[in-house]
């Protein structure tokens, strides 16, 4: 998520994984689908409920590069003064990222990528090398590319890399690399502030009366040893800027608690296009991951499953791109 997701002006950071090869040289989509959803088995990401609208130049090939390795794309927004794009995927255990704002012309200023596996840094590289020179071999030029991925294999923890594009900060965390930067003598988009217009006062209200227990949270033991939750946030005397709905244990338990955790916090919640972001979750409930702009919300979907334990997240939070 590029964590979604999330408001700020722009993150902009690349998670990379150190593996056993070195960054690839030309960049070679597997394909080039015309839609915004995902292809194959293995993979899912977000955009076939969440809109994605117009884009020429860098971002159009960019986005069509990223499609063709697996990526679904959505958007935060996109009007005639620019737009804010997400592309998201999901390989088995690798979690990916793409997340750029660009202007009316398609001239890219600011990018996310990011890449994680913890189970097999390897591919989480071959990822993230995907998405970079989806994006990076028409917006910042192949050499500028190549000075990237250099600075990446250097290891180092934290440097700044300069190019012609503009500067990126490497961060590198153990397994997580970290970059962030934007295209120099432009500004990146504000983003709309988004809220439900419900209070954490009312929603925790509305919980307790279905027998949640609310702390810092809001949970209900569904059997012995598995449970349902619901946590939000919202500033002092505004609406639920965050919210997070999950269910963990038994995976015929979760397979039923968690859409019941989903219409009690969604028969509460007004405003903020709730009806447009419970429909988005309601398609997706298949126990897979899913990212994607939805109404201007982030909205991240996880999960992890095995034959006797389950567990399934929802998150809605508003984006965050700072530079």
């Amino acid at each position: 998520m590029i964590g979604g997701g999330v408001v700020g002006i722009v993150l902009i950071g690349l998670l990379v994984f150190l593996g056993i090869h070195a960054f690839g040289g030309d960049d070679k989509p597997e394909s080039n689908p015309t839609t915004s959803e995902p292809t194959g088995n293995q993979t899912t990401g977000g955009g076939d409920n969440g809109q994605l609208g117009n884009a020429t130049g860098q971002a159009k090939t960019a986005t069509e590069k990223l499609q063709g390795a697996g990526f679904g794309c959505s958007d935060l927004f996109n009007t005639s003064q620019g737009a804010h794009r997400g592309c998201f995927k999901y390989a088995g255990a690798t979690e990916a990222e793409a997340i750029f704002q660009f202007q009316p012309d398609g001239t890219i200023i600011g990018v996310k990528l990011s890449s994680q596996d913890e189970d097999n840094v390897n591919n989480a590289k071959v990822t993230f090398d995907q998405a970079l020179q989806a994006i990076g071999n028409d917006t910042f030029g192949g050499d500028q590319v190549k000075k990237i991925q250099d600075a990446v294999n250097n290891g180092q923890k934290s440097q700044k890399v300069g190019s012609s594009w503009g500067e990126f900060q490497l961060r590198n965390d153990g397994d997580t690399y970290a970059l962030s930067g934007g295209k120099s003598g432009s500004d990146s988009f504000d983003l709309p502030k988004q809220t439900f217009d419900t209070t954490a006062a009312q929603l925790t209200a509305a919980l307790k009366a279905k027998n949640y227990v609310c702390t810092s949270s809001c949970s209900k033991q569904v059997a012995k040893f598995d449970s349902q939750r619901v946590y939000f946030y919202a500033s002092e005397g505004e609406g639920i800027k965050n919210l997070t709905i999950s269910a963990s244990g038994d995976p015929a338990n979760v397979k039923k608690a968690l859409p019941v955790a989903v219409n009690d916090a969604f028969g509460v919640l007004k405003g903020g296009d709730a009806a447009a972001v419970k429909s988005y979750i309601q398609a997706h409930n298949d126990g897979k991951s899913y990212a994607s702009y939805v109404a201007g919300w982030r909205i991240e979907i996880t999960g992890n499953n095995s034959d006797d334990y389950a567990s399934q997240e929802i998150d809605i939070s508003y984006e965050s791109f700072y530079v």
